[in-house]
């Protein structure tokens, strides 16, 4: 298997072109969701993330964000609307429960859990 059978597609719009790291406010946009969700989600008080939203220090979490929805727009062969549709639809395999819900509370770790599952085509 070649790696690029393994590795999702980069999504470099999710960058910080002038530093190249992971920027908060492109992510916010990508989901359709608000900076203060993101920051809830990785942690982090919003006006913070919002004053510097590609700070280093912001980065660890970023990408575990980045990496749920790299991993989806993958699933969905590049189609976006259909991923965004997934992230706010209750999902019985996740008790009913919305996947934004868990990227809301800053519950990411099941969420991970899943999506890594429905890329290797595990039943949960």
């Amino acid at each position: 298997m070649s790696a690029a059978q393994v590795l999702p597609t980069m999504e470099s719009a999710l960058f910080n072109p002038d530093t190249g790291r992971l920027d908060a406010v492109r992510i916010a946009r990508e989901l359709n969701v608000s900076v203060a969700i993101i920051a809830d989600a990785i942690g982090r008080k919003a006006p913070g993330v919002r004053k510097s939203p590609d700070a280093s220090s912001l980065q660890g979490e970023l990408r575990r964000l980045y990496r749920i929805w790299v991993s989806l727009v993958d699933l969905y062969a590049g189609d976006k609307t259909s991923a965004r549709i997934f992230l706010n639809a209750p999902n019985r395999n996740l008790e009913n429960r919305a996947p934004i819900e868990f990227i809301e509370s800053g519950d990411l770790a099941p969420l991970e859990l899943f999506v890594d599952a429905m890329n290797v085509r595990q039943p949960v």
